[in-house]
């Protein structure tokens, strides 16, 4: 009796951009999953420095490891996008490449908590380590719909695993080449989604404040990309009027009013005062 081909039970999508010194940790941290059934997808978003020569490298040594190098930068959101049209996998894993994996068996656990059903979502613990500590782990007061989509104070994409046929269904993707992509592309999945799980343990950690990653620093383009936010967020709300975009339209301005007075802050050196 011919066997059938197995589907990959995730499809893990790594991101980088200019960031020789993390890559190899963050794919290795995939690779060496005790739980085999995944596929390993690499978006190299027109780095400069040597993170594709790194991610190649790796790539020649792993036959489950797919590259792919954009030739214009597109940013987190298009890269994600790429990896997502790419992908085969049941369910989606994003890790940025500057993170990492907690251990070699968090998808052996987190196949465990999905089991035999099909929720749309699987909402994940992290823990935040670098110019901070913080352990965020899930649980049913914090993943109601409400929480998730306009109060959770770390709205990624990558603290939840996503069902891919729930996001194909739903159109779900990223703005392209925008700063605070994730926002639009949370809320859609939260709100959309029927079903969820919670994987009460920590899956990713998420390292803060590196000095050379572009969320640190605040320029015009980030400003303009927080209003583009907005517009968009204004548009949702004229089709699906509801109290979380209420609060999350809210939460934006006043993460703009923040931002353009750091960005003031910075052309002047605070002599406003």
């Amino acid at each position: 009796m011919d066997q059938q081909v197995k589907k990959n039970r995730f499809s893990v999508i790594i991101i980088g951009y200019n960031i020789e010194s993390y890559i190899q940790r963050a794919i290795m941290s995939v690779e060496n999953q005790s739980f085999k059934n995944i596929e390993i997808i690499v978006i190299d978003d027109c780095s400069t420095d040597r993170t594709n020569e790194k991610i190649v490298e790796l790539s020649s040594k792993y036959n489950n490891i797919i590259v792919k190098r954009h030739d214009k930068n597109k940013r987190a959101g298009g890269a994600r996008n790429t990896g997502l049209d790419i992908a085969t996998g049941e369910y989606i894993v994003f890790l940025d490449g500057d993170d990492y994996l907690a251990n070699s068996e968090v998808l052996s656990e987190l196949d465990k908590t999905i089991g035999n059903d099909n929720p749309d979502v699987i909402y994940l613990g992290f823990k935040i380590e670098g110019d901070r500590e913080e352990l965020v782990i899930p649980n049913e007061e914090n993943c109601t719909k409400t929480y998730r989509a306009a109060i959770d104070r770390y709205p990624n994409p990558w603290s939840k695993c996503w069902r891919r046929e729930f996001l194909n269904e739903n159109n779900i993707r990223f703005p392209e080449n925008r700063y605070y992509e994730d926002v639009l592309f949370v809320y859609n999945g939260v709100m959309k989604s029927r079903s969820y799980k919670i994987a009460n343990f920590v899956v990713h950690h998420y390292i803060s404040g590196r000095k050379d990653s572009m969320t640190t620093k605040i320029s015009l383009k980030n400003i303009k990309d927080t209003v583009q936010n907005l517009e968009d967020l204004l548009v949702l709300k004229n089709t699906e009027p509801t109290k979380e975009i209420d609060i999350i339209i809210k939460k934006e301005i006043d993460m703009c009013k923040k931002r353009l007075d750091k960005v003031m802050g910075e052309i002047f050196h605070d002599k406003w005062d």
